[in-house]
């Protein structure tokens, strides 16, 4: 076996598979492991019989383990309420991203919606476009980025709301940063979410979110000041907060002037690196 050849001191597994298989090769190899859980299989809005499989697979996996990263306090009460690993093995750890120059401009005229997602059941596009379908008396474009099984269906959709002309798909990007900094407002419509890196970036690049009010997204948006959140499902919530933002370049400057802000004080790289920093020490009794 690889780990005992190579004999680390520690291994940090990332998502559920690599999660269940690493904290076994661990236990096995006698080495001690850190599992990061980027939201869990079993929260709400996952099919009912995953997430039955997935609270059944956790609880045996934390058993394996020393410790576990949460991104958010909302996936720690989740993991608490369904008994997968003892309270002394769980922390919470906020996602960080690193900094970059690119910077948006959230007041330009006309407004450019942005959202950086794979097109798959768990990101929800419908939503979004049938939302901007009520709003086209205001003046917006719309870029979708990313790629996934259901592009086609979203691509039709567009199409059959009338939406084709102001609709682009840019497929999968590697400058998002860039991306974002032409954008004058971040939306993500998720059903079911940890606390997500493009919420994070948006945020870094000063753009006013507005989002899904699932899993972690709570606690990185706050809502009515660097953004606004939405509960799952409710459109005609969604439409008007779009609304107030299209319309209103101030509030959008104001917006992401404050979640640039929360940003740095919240979820930069640094931050991250010393939360998980912590929990190594702490398992490899250092600290």
């Amino acid at each position: 076996m690889l780990l005992r050849d190579i004999k680390p001191d520690l291994l940090h597994v990332h998502s559920s598979k690599a999660g269940f298989v690493g904290r076994l090769a661990a236990r096995l190899a006698g080495v001690r492991s850190v599992f990061t859980a980027h939201g869990w299989a079993f929260t709400e809005g996952v099919h009912p019989a995953r997430r039955t499989l997935a609270v059944v697979l956790e609880r045996l996996a934390g058993r394996l383990g020393d410790g576990v990263i949460c991104v958010s306090h909302k996936d720690l009460k989740l993991a608490l309420e369904n008994r997968v690993a003892p309270e002394d093995r769980l922390t919470v750890v906020w996602n960080g991203v690193p900094d970059t120059a690119q910077r948006a401009l959230p007041g330009l005229e006309p407004p450019r919606l942005v959202m950086v997602a794979r097109f798959s059941p768990q990101k929800d596009h419908g939503p979004l476009l049938k939302s901007l379908a009520e709003l086209q008396d205001l003046s917006w474009t719309l870029d979708l980025v990313g790629d996934g099984p259901l592009l086609p269906q979203v691509k039709a959709l567009a199409q059959e709301l009338g939406l084709g002309n102001r609709v682009r798909f840019l497929g999968r990007r590697v400058d998002i940063d860039s991306v974002l900094a032409e954008a004058q407002v971040f939306v993500l419509t998720s059903r079911w979410e940890g606390l997500p890196l493009t919420i994070l970036e948006a945020m870094r690049a000063g753009l006013p979110v507005v989002a899904s009010d699932v899993g972690g997204v709570g606690e990185a948006v706050v809502d009515g000041h660097t953004g606004f959140l939405v509960p799952r499902g409710e459109q005609a919530l969604l439409r008007d907060r779009l609304r107030r933002l299209l319309a209103d370049p101030g509030l959008r400057v104001q917006m992401g002037a404050a979640a640039r802000k929360r940003y740095e004080e919240h979820f930069t790289v640094e931050r991250m690196v010393e939360g998980v920093w912590e929990v190594y020490s702490r398992v490899l009794g250092q600290g």
